[in-house]
């Protein structure tokens, strides 16, 4: 048998010669130069990995800086009020109802009219007693008015003066005046204020409306702007974190370079290192992509994008949470004074308003009508002498003794009459009637679905209100433990009692650790922003 190295000795126990301590030289050589060999063809990636070079440890490790235009959360939300589509947009509708309003009072306001004309007729005459000559002009004047309970009122007052040449006339210029005063009144279809108002109440409660949407739309932007705010906050945090986790990572992983080569550490370490670092890196790039994308969405919200600058950046930190009311007192300021309910009111009102006009336009027209007036003649007189005897008188009345016939009655005149009119099949002011109605009925059950909507939405932003402050207390303490255990892992990897792959997964726990305390944070604050959107303390003024 081939006998090993180390049992070449002689069988008596005498000292080696020399030609056998040579021949054991020479084997221990030749296995060295085998084995180093061997071991430097097997593994070439570890003796790659010992001389990588130093990673960039800078904090911003060669990405480019970009401009950031810094925002307070009061300069954002007066931004979003000056700029915002939303703002704007419910402002117009605001605008809009007010010039509904308008108009439909003004049907209800008196009118003024006036005319004056001038009538010139010649004709051909093919008697002595015909005229050949007409000249006539008239002047009139009245006030026009719809009362609140559907009487139609007019008041004419009205002056003519004839000229015309017959030869027989006793009167060749006639100068006549007339006041008359007329109405018509509904006695069922159009009567009474519902019916004559209807429409202009209907307008008032959508006046309302848009106040209340109004201010509505105002609290859902501060509510936008402020959720925006945090959350360009929250990623602006996440891409802090995520810088700092990249450098300590690039300074760990040339820490494992450098114990590496000085053989402290093996080629393990230096992979875990550089696989940390790949991921933080990676997860730098998510974190800058979500912060320009929070950007975008706060430059959305209020409406304007920054000058000169990529990104906003938010300067305002979230706020400490505050005490929280009952749950009983936060809904009932809720169904008292949350805009978009009161706005669902007034909604539901108008309806009513027009289902109720509806109603008494659905019976057939029934109305009196009739006038009252009297009338007055002057004008330049003259007597007549023909065979069959005189007639007439010579004289020259003006106007004024027109009109003292007037007033004083001396020709009275007055109308009085009932008309109606049924139309054959009766169908289309019933059927205005169940479009209304059904309009109503929709309008109370969107009424009701939206105060079930509150109240989940109040019950929801109070629990997270609630539960935020426990909530952010288990988050600093999640923290600090964190930092406790990646200080030990430190001080024990440093003194050789611990892993590489330990301490990596510490870094990673605490990182996590500081980006729950942050989204905690903003939660925290977007809730607070919730209720106050959702339970305002008092109607605002609306701006005109």
């Amino acid at each position: 048998m081939t006998p090993r190295l180390g049992s070449l000795t002689p069988a008596s126990g005498a000292l080696p010669c020399a030609a056998e301590f040579r021949r054991r030289r020479t084997l221990r050589i030749v296995a060295t130069l085998f084995l180093f060999a061997a071991t430097a063809s097997a593994s070439p990636p570890i003796a790659g990995a010992l001389e990588t070079a130093d990673p960039d440890t800078s904090y911003l490790a060669g990405e480019p800086a970009t401009e950031s235009l810094g925002l307070t959360l009061e300069q954002a939300q007066r931004l979003a009020a000056a700029h915002s589509p939303a703002a704007r947009s419910a402002l117009a509708a605001l605008r809009s109802a007010r010039g509904a309003r308008m108009k439909e009072a003004g049907a209800l306001d008196p009118a003024f009219y006036a005319s004056n004309q001038q009538v010139s007729v010649d004709n051909p005459v093919t008697s002595p007693f015909e005229s050949s000559r007409l000249r006539r002009r008239t002047m009139s004047g009245g006030l026009a008015w719809l009362s609140p309970i559907g009487t139609q009122l007019d008041l004419a007052l009205t002056r003519v003066r004839t000229e015309d040449d017959n030869p027989f006339s006793t009167l060749p210029t006639a100068r006549s005046a007339q006041a008359r005063l007329d109405f018509v009144q509904p006695l069922l279809n159009g009567f009474g204020p519902a019916a004559a108002r209807g429409e202009l109440r209907a307008a008032d409660r959508e006046l309302e409306a848009a106040r209340e949407a109004l201010r509505a739309a105002t609290l859902d932007l501060n509510a936008q702007v402020e959720g925006a705010y945090w959350d360009l906050y929250a990623t602006d945090q996440r891409l802090a974190v995520q810088r700092l986790l990249r450098q300590r990572a690039a300074v760990f992983l040339r820490d494992q370079v450098l114990r590496g080569r000085a053989g402290v550490v093996g080629p393990g370490a230096v992979a875990i290192a550089r696989t940390f670092l790949a991921e933080q890196e990676t997860a730098l790039l998510d974190a800058r992509l979500r912060a320009a994308a929070a950007s975008d969405r706060l430059a959305e919200v209020v409406g304007m994008r920054p000058a000169e600058s990529e990104r906003y950046r938010a300067l305002d930190e979230p706020p400490a949470p505050s005490a929280v009311e009952p749950i009983e007192t936060v809904l009932a300021r809720a169904w008292e004074s949350n805009p978009s309910l009161r706005a669902g009111r007034a909604d539901s009102a108008a309806a009513h308003a027009r289902e109720r006009r509806a109603a008494w336009k659905r019976w057939p027209t029934v109305e009196a009508f009739g006038g009252y007036g009297a009338a007055g003649l002057a004008g330049i007189g003259r007597q007549l002498v023909t065979s069959f005897g005189t007639f007439g008188e010579d004289f020259d009345r003006g106007f004024g003794d027109a009109w003292d016939q007037v007033s004083g009655r001396d020709f009275p005149q007055w109308s009085f009459g009932i008309r109606m009119r049924i139309p054959v099949g009766w169908r289309a002011e019933r059927g205005e009637y169940q479009r209304q109605l059904g309009l109503y009925e929709r309008a109370l059950e969107a009424q009701r679905a939206r105060r079930l909507a509150l109240e989940s939405a109040v019950r929801a932003a109070h629990r997270e209100a609630e539960l935020g402050q426990r909530e952010l207390d288990a988050a600093r303490t999640l923290v600090e433990a964190a930092e406790e255990q990646t200080r030990i892992a430190r001080l024990e990897y440093q003194a050789g009692r611990g892993t590489a792959y330990d301490l990596v997964n510490f870094e990673a726990d605490l990182a996590a650790a500081r980006l729950r305390e942050t989204e905690v944070r903003v939660r925290i604050a977007r809730a607070a922003a919730e209720l106050r959107r959702l339970t305002p303390s008092a109607p605002g003024r609306t701006p005109r």
